[in-house]
């Protein structure tokens, strides 16, 4: 007999019947927090150390077994449901009583019914979930993520290969696209992608994603494809007479265009990036310049639209001197969009090409004032991910910075953060230590040292990491202390040093603990 009740864990966190549950045990965090913990384990069960340990770290072993019992009773109680734990020291869930998506998701994986599999998994595993004042908990969430994320991954390549197999080429490009969303900087899927457009006859489609996966690669990672997906798309080019048309990205233009006119008209293009082609465009309602950022069509394809601008949503709620505002969003005839203010000043990168080495007063207010920025976003739960030059821009002497949560609204919507492989989200130059270690917990103290490296790069004139390869960059900043900036350019304050020295420590814990620390700490005069 199917059970009336059902656990979701598989892109969020909630207790479902039909009629839905009224306000209860099942509706609170710490409850769910545990119905998640049993549900992870099926058969194995949970020991009652174990649940104590997860979710009542702080109390007393006495108060924390008496938290845990009223728990048990509570959701009893509020589901109707007194049998709706097995075992007594160690806890499971009851199938009868209560289903988990997460158990069935499984089940599909080890039976073989790979497409049901997929089609079970709604987001990643506790999507937006979170439990104060419990770090193992966190830790525990972080790995089954993971781990459920790969159980999803190795599917889709499995159920791509077998249409390949068959022939059945267009369902192995939807499998690959799958894949790509999950994953996009991992090269093999890419690969997989071009491949299945390449056997479908879209030889103009497969390059242009392979341009894309390149862009986004440079982007994010400063890195290139590896050997095998470069020699694929070489061969591509070479068996494709004449240049690749590019009519399609003209075609795009107008789409959007045309489903835009009645708002925006736009004027040119500023350049292209790994995620977005961006345009000076007009907003006519209110006749100024903006900028109208366009995701790439094979990213459009790959993600869900409602995710997506609900993460760029929030990001515009941020209101800030020293933040660059988001205006609107939406979706334009299948590509999503989002428009902000034009500023004429430029990027401190700009900048920095033309002067390597910032006046010693310039460089720190620039400094203070995008740490104030961080600092207030920080406040609202909204971490950047990516501060560079690229993303500070210079208007009417003030700073500015742009990207806030695009990254991270992009990656939610492409339904993962974590891959078993891990996901380095940044620029190597200026990646935090555990940005480099692929670490998912990261916090604005990881912010406060990418925007040290920028500092220290606008008196220095370079980032104090550099190296011949990514992988050199990012091992030095684990392994090697970074040099002092009074050694480079002696009219830098010891004060100035001794701050950036704290901002780039490799810990995490020596480091300022908040942005607004260190904006006080450049404010030296």
């Amino acid at each position: 007999m199917a059970s009336a009740l059902r656990l979701r864990t598989l892109g969020g966190l909630a207790v479902e019947r039909n009629p839905p549950l009224g306000p209860g045990a099942a509706a609170q965090r710490r409850p769910l927090a545990l119905l998640a913990l049993l549900a992870a384990a099926s058969e194995r069960g949970v020991s009652r150390d174990k649940l104590l340990a997860c979710l009542w770290p702080e109390s007393s072993q006495e108060k924390a077994r008496h938290l845990l019992t009223q728990t048990l009773y509570a959701l009893r109680r509020d589901l109707h449901a007194q049998g709706l734990f097995l075992g007594s020291n160690e806890l499971k869930l009851n199938p009868r009583v209560l289903s988990t998506d997460v158990q069935e998701f499984e089940a599909a994986l080890t039976q073989g019914e790979l497409e049901r599999a997929v089609a079970l998994y709604h987001g990643p595993f506790l999507d937006g979930f979170f439990l104060s004042g419990a770090p193992e908990f966190e830790r525990w969430t972080d790995g089954e993520r993971a781990r459920l994320a790969q159980c999803l991954g190795r599917a889709c390549e499995a159920l791509a290969t077998a249409a390949t197999t068959r022939g059945d080429h267009p369902a192995a490009v939807e499998w690959c696209r799958r894949l790509t969303a999950l994953d996009p900087l991992n090269s093999r899927y890419a690969l997989g992608l071009v491949k299945a457009l390449a056997a479908t006859g879209d030889r103009a489609g497969a390059l242009r994603y392979a341009r894309t996966h390149a862009d986004l690669l440079r982007t994010e990672l400063g890195a290139a494809p590896d050997e095998a997906f470069t020699a694929t798309v070489s061969e591509l080019r070479a068996q494709t007479t004449g240049p690749v048309p590019r009519a399609a990205a003209g075609s795009n233009l107008q789409r959007v265009g045309a489903a835009l006119a009645q708002q925006y008209t736009i004027e040119r293009e500023l350049g292209r990036g790994g995620t977005t082609t961006v345009y000076l465009a007009r907003d006519l309602k209110h006749n100024r310049a903006v900028v109208l950022k366009v995701l790439h069509p094979e990213l459009s394809s790959a993600v869900a639209a409602e995710r997506f601008l609900r993460q760029i949503r929030l990001v515009a709620q941020l209101r800030h001197p020293h933040i660059l505002p988001l205006y609107d969003s939406g979706e334009a005839d299948g590509f999503f969009y989002y428009i902000a203010p034009y500023v004429e000043g430029g990027s401190l990168r700009a900048r920095l090409e033309r002067e390597p080495r910032l006046p010693l007063y310039e460089a720190l207010q620039i400094g203070r004032e995008v740490a104030d920025a961080l600092d207030y976003a920080h406040r609202h739960d909204v971490l950047h991910r990516n501060v560079k030059p690229e993303n500070v821009l210079l208007d009417a002497g003030q700073a500015v910075v742009a990207g806030f949560g695009i990254v991270r609204a992009l990656h939610v919507a492409r339904q993962d953060r974590l891959t078993a492989e891990g996901l380095r989200m940044g620029t190597p130059a200026y990646m935090s230590p555990e940005q480099a270690m692929c670490a998912s917990d990261l916090d604005g103290r990881s912010d406060i040292y990418t925007l040290a490296c920028v500092v220290f790069e606008m008196l220095a004139g370079a980032p104090p990491f550099t190296g011949r390869d990514t992988e050199t960059m990012l091992a030095q900043r684990v392994t090697a202390s970074p040099p002092r900036i009074r050694r480079l350019r002696p009219d830098v304050p010891a004060a100035v040093d001794a701050a950036l020295l704290k901002a780039l420590a490799t810990s995490p814990a020596a480091r300022f603990q908040t942005a607004g620390e260190f904006a006080q700490a450049l404010a030296v005069s």
